[in-house]
């Protein structure tokens, strides 16, 4: 490694928050060729993780710092989301914890990268989807040496209502947004606004004025497309007319 490639590579590490993944794309762009990289791993420099990451020498990361590269220097929308950011960054829980990994949410047609999968794989369950716009209602939370993107309270709870019930059960997201007492209609309303799942769109209006949420109230409906035809949200449950559903009776859960 010559002086100056040193002297690069020093001021690249200088400038790149700590315990964060540093990937082969970022470092590229950054003018160190792969060849470059290897040798900076042989140097010490650099610890691979797996190909295509590496971390600083000494430096330990978690999926916080693993996200943070996904997001910040591969450009991607991914993020933990739904009733994992509502239960990590919001604090609503259920009694009972139904599934213990985290929810990641992207967009369709992106991927994680196989040195994510490699660290994280039994951690995560990743959902693709497009109901709502990737970057609407996504905030930054500040770690120790660096933000990450969370999505707010509401875009959380409706990204919730759409793994209901595949991956959420009824009774565990109804209990969840009982706990939810603090809430922005406005936030809610925009969001609505632009959600294309009719099923999210009816759930959350369903359990929320089953709740009788204050904050339901300044919600305006007629702004909300609520689409035709049936949605079954529970298989033999009961249909509802106002909603035009098929749900369990959350009551008897």
């Amino acid at each position: 490694m010559n002086t100056r490639n040193e002297t690069n590579l020093k001021h690249l590490l200088s400038n790149t928050p700590v315990n964060v993944v540093l990937t082969s794309k970022y470092l590229a762009k950054a003018g160190f060729s792969h060849d470059l990289q290897k040798i900076y791993e042989r140097s010490g420099w650099l610890t691979r993780l797996y190909e295509g990451a590496y971390v600083k020498l000494g430096e330990k990361i978690d999926i916080n710092g693993a996200l943070y590269a996904l997001q910040e220097q591969l450009g991607l929308s991914i993020h933990i989301g739904g009733i994992s950011a509502l239960n990590e960054y919001y604090n609503a829980r259920h009694n009972i914890s139904f599934n213990t990994k985290y929810q990641l949410i992207g967009t369709r047609g992106e991927k994680l990268p196989k040195w994510f999968i490699s660290l994280y794989s039994k951690e995560i369950e990743f959902n693709r989807t497009t109901f709502l716009p990737e970057k609407l209602s996504l905030i930054e939370q500040k770690k120790a040496d660096f933000s990450i993107k969370i999505p707010t309270l509401e875009r959380a709870l409706l990204e919730m209502l759409y793994l209901v019930p595949q991956k959420v059960t009824l009774n565990e997201a109804y209990q969840i947004i009982e706990t939810i007492v603090v809430a922005k209609p406005k936030e809610f309303q925009v969001l609505l606004e632009q959600c294309t799942s009719i099923k999210v769109k009816r759930l959350f209006l369903y359990i929320v004025e089953k709740i009788n949420h204050p904050w339901f109230k300044k919600i305006d409906l007629t702004k909300i497309d609520l689409g035709k035809g049936t949605r079954e949200i529970t298989k033999g449950g009961i249909y509802n007319k106002q909603y035009n559903i098929i749900i369990g009776n959350i009551e008897e859960i």
